[in-house]
């Protein structure tokens, strides 16, 4: 009997725990008393604080990149949609310039033509007024004649730039005008600068004209050159710029004919 009373390991001696050499034993597997520290009061491991920093560095990494290709991705949205704002209105604003002055035109065998310089805010920009056969009427287009066409410029916000606006009104001679018309039509806005250069039938250039001046009596023009700038917001110093010249045979013939 005594040979079968041989004492084997209990099934309790293996869960209980027991120190030996610093070591602590969870059943057959032993942790070091400074690993302790990342068991939880439920006996699962958690994340140090220096594991928390390094994660919220990265964090903050990626989420740096991602918010910088976000912004910049918007930005050459609105640089693209500003681009094809400017250069639809410049082309617009060309295409009217254009045909209103090739449509110059005499009234009574005299042409009225002036172009003066005039103060907008800060900067000084050229009004153009001129009798042209181009006349508009968004009420009735069945209307026509001879009608008094002007360029003016008012100054805007350094950001936004100045505005030009076109004005057409019916002529019936000397200062008489259609008592409807008024206002204007903007033609084009975010404007950096709008300059002109006006030649006569020798090619003498001019940066302003008066038909009513001696220098010019009742004259207009051979050629007219315009160049139209629009602000550029990312480099104030690098405008979008636009050129185009109209040439006036009728009216340098006129001039070559009243010359001689």
């Amino acid at each position: 009997m005594n040979a079968w009373h041989q004492t084997t390991p209990s099934r309790s001696y293996c869960t209980d725990l027991s120190h030996h050499n610093g070591l602590r034993f969870v059943g057959e597997h032993s942790l070091s008393v400074a690993d302790n520290g990342a068991i939880g009061k439920n006996g699962r491991a958690g994340f140090t604080l220096l594991e928390i920093l390094v994660a919220i560095i990265i964090l903050s990494m990626v989420l740096t990149t991602v918010y910088g290709a976000y912004t910049g991705t918007f930005h050459i949205i609105e640089q693209t949609k500003y681009s094809d704002d400017v250069y639809g209105m410049a082309r617009t604003a060309l295409t009217r310039m254009t045909e209103d002055l090739a449509s110059l035109c005499p009234y009574g065998g005299i042409y009225s033509f002036v172009a003066k310089s005039a103060e907008s805010g800060k900067r000084d920009f050229t009004d153009l007024t001129f009798l042209s056969s181009a006349h508009l009427d968004f009420k009735d287009q069945r209307v026509s004649g001879t009608a008094s066409i002007s360029y003016t410029v008012t100054e805007g916000s350094d950001n936004t730039g100045a505005v030009l606006t076109r004005t057409d009104v019916l002529y019936r001679g000397d200062d008489e005008s259609d008592p409807d018309a008024a206002g204007g039509f903007i033609l084009c806005k975010y404007l950096h600068s709008l300059t002109y250069t006006f030649y006569n039938d020798m090619g003498e250039s001019f940066e302003t004209w008066d038909s009513n001046s001696d220098t010019h009596k009742n004259r207009a023009p051979a050629v007219i050159s315009i160049s139209l700038n629009f602000v550029n917001p990312d480099d104030s110093e690098d405008p979008f710029a636009f050129m185009t010249k109209v040439y006036l045979p009728m009216a340098g013939a006129s001039n070559a004919a009243a010359t001689e």
